[in-house]
């Protein structure tokens, strides 16, 4: 082993390699050289524990390797073939034009983030989009916060710091990443109460832990799952009535944050936040970046009462939003002014709401291009797929989609996955299901197409397919 030990290169000498020169001219000398020494290390330590046995003869390649990988942007515009069209891990909704150009537009210099033009005196900087949420939803009152877990945080915390909050235990849902919420309540502050059953619960079952101890009342939508059969739920509009008898608010978790009603566009309803206005919520909060088409934020609405008691939360300057989110957003509430927000470029829910004709269209023409970059003996064919809205949008819903299938007897589903999602600097992703791999086009942009075809042509040069 000790003989093993000696033969490992001296730092100097690894970075003295003509491999290294291009980099030297980039990073910081430092730099490389402490990623140099934790490579060494890792194979220092691989032979102390047996697991190496010799040096490798590519040594100081996959250093340099390591450096690359290292520094190779890892947030990429990528190309989405998974037919999800809120897909979490590609960054959920698509922004639409008009709030890339004005985000862009901001995005050098300065701009008017807490200043206003009139009076020039400074002010908040979620005062104005607080009123184009108020005028787009009829709220008293209205503010943004980071994401809708924050919302959640702040509103209970504000509402029920050291004191009870109850709900039913069919709304403790968990919201994703492992955030669960008996754990942000826990962490608000406030003692949870929970009443009723996972499948049943009754007004009375609120009223009967209703005490002096009561902050608030807390509804949540349980929009990523449903529970069907022998169940019963209490309204939103009746927890309103009893919160009102022992004057209480109650706070509403509408998850992802509806405008439009999904069944104009052919989708089952989902909870929007007019009906939330209408049916008298003191308070409630939303995603931006589902349905509405947004970037990632909590908007937070209501009763102007509660929504100031927020703003005045110090918490408020911790989950505050950036001047690039609030010019994001800004443009896609822009879309809920007018009566057409798909026609009007809102692409969201233009996406959700694609005909099978539109999306057969969008196929073949894919299927064309990409024949030209692939040889004859590939089979690729059109074939009805289920989509899906994503992110706990009509978890139980499928869309009806079009996708492009292929199979090849020298390439694996699964190779050609791995291979179309790292052969070039525009992953490809898609997915595999019986046996296929599949590019969904509902998700698909008309600028992927060219990726996706550069993406083929290379998988047949490395493969020598024919």
């Amino acid at each position: 082993m000790n003989e093993i030990l000696k033969k490992i290169p001296k730092v100097d000498k690894i970075l003295n390699d003509d491999i290294f020169s291009d980099f030297k001219k980039i990073y910081k000398n430092e730099i490389i050289v402490k990623i140099i020494q934790n490579e060494l290390e890792k194979l220092r330590n691989g032979i102390i524990g047996g697991k190496v046995k010799d040096i490798p003869a590519g040594l100081i390649k996959n250093i340099a390797n390591e450096i690359e990988n290292k520094f190779r942007p890892f947030i990429k515009r990528v190309v989405n073939g998974t037919g999800i069209v809120l897909n979490t891990g590609l960054g959920r909704a698509p922004l639409s034009e008009n709030a890339v150009k004005n985000a862009e537009n901001i995005l050098y210099g300065y701009c008017s983030l807490e200043v206003d033009i009139q009076s020039g005196k400074r002010g908040r900087r979620e005062d104005k989009i607080s009123e184009l949420i108020s005028i787009i939803t009829g709220a008293e009152a209205a503010t943004v916060v980071n994401n809708n877990a924050a919302a959640v945080m702040i509103c209970i915390n504000t509402l029920a710091q050291k004191k009870e909050i109850i709900i039913s235990r069919g709304e403790l849902v968990e919201i994703g990443g492992s955030f669960r919420m008996p754990d942000i309540i826990k962490k608000s502050g406030a003692k949870m109460i929970e009443v009723g059953a996972t499948n049943k619960t009754k007004l009375s079952d609120y009223e009967e832990a209703i005490s002096s101890k009561t902050g608030a009342l807390l509804k949540v939508h349980t929009s990523n799952y449903r529970i069907n059969g022998f169940v019963e739920e209490v309204t939103v509009k009746d927890l309103y009535r009893l919160a009102d008898k022992y004057n209480l608010p109650v706070y509403y978790d509408l998850g992802g944050g509806i405008f439009d009603d999904l069944e104009k566009y052919g989708l089952p309803h989902e909870p929007t936040v007019y009906e939330a206005v209408n049916e008298g919520v003191h308070i409630f909060s939303f995603s931006g970046d589902k349905v509405l088409g947004g970037p990632q934020c909590g908007i937070i609405a209501g009763k102007k009462e509660f929504v100031e008691k927020v703003k005045k939360n110090p918490l408020m300057r911790v989950l505050r939003t950036d001047k690039i989110r609030l010019a994001l957003l800004e443009e896609t509430l822009r879309y809920f002014l007018t009566d057409d927000p798909i026609n009007n470029g809102h692409l969201t829910l233009k996406m959700l709401s694609e005909k099978m004709g539109e999306l057969k269209v969008k196929a073949e023409k894919l299927k064309s291009l990409i024949l030209n970059s692939i040889p004859k003996s590939w089979n690729v064919c059109i074939e009805e797929i289920d989509d899906q809205a994503g992110s706990g949008t009509l978890p139980t819903e499928k869309l009806e989609g079009i996708g492009l299938s292929f199979a090849q007897k020298d390439l694996t589903p699964n190779k050609l996955s791995d291979e179309m999602r790292t052969i070039t600097d525009t992953p490809v992703f898609g997915f595999i299901n019986d046996d296929k791999y599949y590019l969904s086009v509902r998700t698909i942009f008309n600028r992927d197409y060219k990726d996706i075809c550069v993406s083929f042509k290379k998988i047949m040069q490395k493969y020598n397919l024919e």
